[in-house]
């Protein structure tokens, strides 16, 4: 991809197939760049977005999940009428909520939690695995087969949700994903909005639902942390951050997963090299998630004016920081686009962001693709890619993960 840096459109299919030539052109030319169709400043280089990261004062949070496309009239009447009422609580939050909100959610989200979940997470694995390998065919799709569904019933076994929702709360995390990060249509915008009205109602429910019955889930977990008192969390803010996991908790996870798959079939002595050596995949999981993670983009606003790669920036600014540039900016990581799951520096990507709003299920993630790729590549040593396939990607600035991916054995 070349072309000028101020053409960059980030809904188009050609970055979204392959965004690393366009990071690649970034960092030889303009490090940061100014995209007047988005109306945002565009950071690429791991310096700079590593500092936007770190000072939460400077760079806000609250233009995090703001449409990119105004909202219409008919569609905010549609959320009117559902009762949609999200709170800022984490990703899109600032001080003095965000401190307050992530303190509570932190207590809850112990390492007790996902320990008792490792075993849970495992049985399901080895359930999914089991049917894949089933197939009389020896060829599926392996986001249909594994990576889509696999994650939110992760999630839903973190917050005490029944795995009966899932193809319900898929449907309503892509529709938020396409209205929030994407650029539907006014129609379009109308059609999502409803999708969300009924998550967000969902969610709602669950959480009363625990409120007047609670159980051993992280869920009941933030309502006895609550303890009846609005100071520490309000119920609202509960039912938000139960809402926020049910998108980043399990979307984000997906992705990866699919792309991790794809980064190991595309050379299978990688692939290959786990087979032979489980005890590599912990180390390979940080390398894939440096070399192609599934969070490529993070928002912030600048609260003063600021100098970012020699660009004056003024305050007010919307920014947009390209994480997956920055897993490959060759200042920081010798030949990005090599996968090296010996790098020293693997873990120093921001995949899972820095700072104040660093990724509070970081470790669960962690944790599931090891699970997942232990037991996958076990149970199919010899798998491939099918030849010839084209992938394609849901058209947003934020979230990378291919829609679907045949694997034979």
């Amino acid at each position: 991809m070349r072309c000028p840096l101020d053409a960059f459109d980030p809904f188009s299919a050609e970055y979204l197939t392959d965004p690393y030539a366009l990071y690649a052109q970034a960092h030889a030319e303009q490090r940061v760049f100014y995209s007047a169709a988005l109306g945002y400043w565009v950071l690429t280089g791991y310096d700079d977005i590593k500092r936007v990261l770190r000072d939460a004062v400077t760079y806000a949070s609250r233009n995090a999940t703001d449409p990119f496309t105004p909202v219409t009239t008919e569609t905010a009447a549609v959320f009117r009428a559902g009762g949609y009422a999200m709170q800022r609580v984490l990703l899109n939050a600032d001080a003095p909520v965000h401190p307050r909100v992530r303190r509570q959610v932190a207590a809850a989200f112990t390492p007790q939690r996902i320990a008792t979940l490792a075993p849970r997470i495992g049985a399901l694995v080895a359930r999914y695995v089991h049917d894949i390998i089933a197939v009389a065919e020896r060829q599926v799709d392996i986001v249909a087969a594994l990576t889509y569904g696999l994650p939110a019933e992760v999630i839903f076994l973190l917050i005490g949700m029944d795995a009966e929702d899932v193809p319900a709360i898929k449907a309503g995390s892509e529709s938020r994903v396409l209205f929030t990060w994407g650029k539907p249509t006014d129609e379009q915008q109308v059609a999502l909005a409803h999708d969300m009205v009924d998550f967000w109602q969902r969610a709602v429910a669950f959480v009363e639902k625990r409120r007047l019955a609670p159980q051993d889930d992280y869920t009941s977990d933030l309502i006895r942390l609550r303890n009846g008192d609005d100071a520490v969390l309000t119920m609202g803010e509960i039912t938000s951050v139960v809402f926020g996991l049910l998108l980043a908790g399990h979307e984000t996870t997906t992705g990866f997963l699919t792309n991790a798959i794809v980064q190991l079939l595309s050379a299978p002595t990688r692939w290959q090299a786990l087979a032979a050596d489980p005890a590599l995949i912990p180390a390979a999981v940080e390398e894939l998630l440096r070399l192609d993670t599934s969070v490529i983009a993070m928002r912030r606003v600048t609260t003063a004016a600021v100098t970012l790669g020699g660009q004056d920036i003024p305050a007010g600014s919307n920014i947009l920081a390209l994480i997956g540039a920055a897993n490959h900016d060759a200042e920081h990581f010798a030949v990005p686009g090599e996968y090296n799951p010996a790098r020293a520096a693997a873990r120093e990507h921001l995949s899972f962001g820095y700072g104040a709003h660093y990724c509070i299920g970081a470790p669960l993630a962690r944790l599931e693709a090891q699970i997942v790729l232990q037991q996958l590549i076990a149970a199919l040593p010899g798998a491939q890619l099918v030849a010839g396939q084209q992938l394609e990607y849901l058209p947003n600035t934020s979230f990378r993960g291919a829609r679907s991916v045949l694997v034979r054995w």
